[in-house]
């Protein structure tokens, strides 16, 4: 069985004769199935595909699939959450095309990033009462901000911290959606604990969330039945502290959430429904890590946020959901990435704002340049007698690219390219600048690390006008 592409399509195309490739192609297969293969190709391909003949043209079009601003297509920065660091820092490098910056002091209240999505970003901000806390969606792109309702308090013996994830496709609708995903305490004393009820199964066959929609303007709750099994029982989820680390996935109306003890809970907007997916099998090598997807070429991917040696793709072939090892990097870097510049910039936010209390974005918007993440620099890490280990905490994965991000001892950035890994993980590496804070971990008390890190990929669209 063949399966039709726009690559095998195309070649099929040219073997016809010239008057006859447009009512071929439309014998070939009917506009819906072409609608939904078009769909599938990188951008670069799909204005390819434009050229192939008119029907093809004339589907593209209609459907908007590569209008540039209905769905970002490249990578604006990384936001970086540094523990003790009271803002988001901001990792890039200056571009010709749509430019953002890091420093987010528009909103009425000092905030930090708790999530990407899209071109937008979910933050929050202590309020002045104990315990209390504002959030915001903002499209870093164009300065637009929503400020949300505050979400309803948790039921007793569950958290909610401030473990909101949003949904968002630009390509489907400029409206968005937030979901707050229940943790299990594991603050309260063993002595409150009913050990009757700490052997019922984590998440419920039927889980009531929380969520806030930009078309309603509110929280509503919404039911989710679970297909296959849950995660554990409460008692085995309390043991693990649910941490920071708010890391989720949207694609395809199906939103993936990270959450305690490693489980992916996969949540399917269309039809109510959810599933667990456990973590890859080596998690018992990382007991102290914690796995970070992201999402590269439409796959799920994922990894260990503090080991980064491994990485995998989520098959959801034939209903099944299993993590597979694609590739396996090497934990070791080039000496020759010591020196103090490179092609990225970090924007040092919290010192710049205390310090100067000005805004950075004209200096970032100041130089035009692109990354060239084929050309720029690199060096080949197979020959060993140049490397050495070092500390990798990972930062992302390039959404349209087979590139992972990671930081080397707090101060460097590293771009790893997948398909040139070979043999132990070896391969081309680039060294993408200084991303670490002039002044962070000189001040007494401060515990230097990073606890989690967000691509940006910035969205021209606008926010609905109804929604404030």
């Amino acid at each position: 069985m063949v399966t039709a592409t726009p690559a095998n399509c195309s070649v099929a195309a040219s073997s016809r004769e010239p008057g006859d490739t447009e009512e071929s192609m439309a014998k070939l297969l009917p506009d819906d199935v072409l609608t939904i293969i078009l769909r599938c190709p990188a951008p670069h391909d799909l204005a390819m595909s434009r050229c192939v003949c008119k029907l093809w043209c004339t589907i593209i079009d209609t459907h908007r699939m590569l209008r540039v601003d209905l769905l970002p297509h490249s990578v604006g920065g990384i936001f970086i959450n540094f523990h003790d660091l009271g803002l988001s820092e901001f990792f890039a490098r200056p571009s010709t095309g749509p430019t953002i910056s890091g420093n987010i002091n528009y909103l009425p209240l000092t905030s930090i990033v708790r999530g990407h999505c899209n071109g937008l970003l979910l933050l929050y901000s202590h309020i002045s009462r104990p315990g209390m806390k504002q959030f915001y969606v903002v499209n870093p792109a164009t300065r637009q901000w929503v400020q949300l309702p505050p979400p309803p308090r948790p039921d007793i013996g569950i958290m909610h911290l401030d473990n909101l994830y949003l949904a968002f496709d630009p390509t489907l609708s400029s409206h968005f959606e937030v979901f707050q995903i229940p943790y299990v305490d594991v603050f309260r004393h063993r002595s409150e604990l009913n050990p009757a009820i700490e052997g019922i199964e984590w998440p419920p066959s039927t889980c009531v969330l929380h969520v806030f929609s930009t078309r309603t303007r509110q929280w509503e709750e919404r039911s989710f039945v679970r297909e296959g099994e849950a995660a554990g029982s409460l008692a085995i989820i309390r043991r693990d502290f649910p941490n920071f680390l708010h890391n989720a996935v949207y694609c395809r109306g199906v939103l993936y959430v990270r959450c305690q003890t490693n489980f992916v809970m996969r949540i399917s907007l269309s039809d109510g429904k959810y599933r667990i997916i456990k973590p890859p099998v080596e998690i018992e090598r990382y007991e102290e890590s914690n796995i970070y997807m992201g999402l590269s070429q439409k796959r799920v991917y994922c990894t260990f946020f503090d080991d980064p040696d491994i990485i995998y793709i989520l098959d959801e072939s034939y209903g099944e959901m299993e993590w597979v090892q694609k590739n396996a990097i090497s934990c070791l870097v080039i000496h020759a990435f010591q020196q103090t510049d490179g092609p990225w910039t970090l924007q040092d936010i919290t010192i710049m704002n205390i310090l100067m209390r000005t805004d950075m974005t004209t200096a970032i918007e100041e130089q035009n340049f692109d990354w060239d993440s084929d050309n720029d620099n690199f060096i080949n890490t197979t020959d060993e007698r140049n490397l050495r280990y070092g500390r990798i905490t990972f930062l992302g994965f390039h959404p349209y690219k087979e590139v992972v991000f990671s930081s080397h001892s707090l101060s460097r950035g590293l771009a790893y390219h997948l398909n040139t890994m070979k043999f132990r993980g070896f391969g081309k590496i680039q060294d993408l600048g200084n991303l670490g804070p002039k002044y962070y971990g000189g001040c007494m008390g401060i515990q230097p690390f990073i606890e989690e890190s967000f691509l940006c990929t910035p969205w021209m669209g606008e926010f609905p006008k109804d929604i404030n």
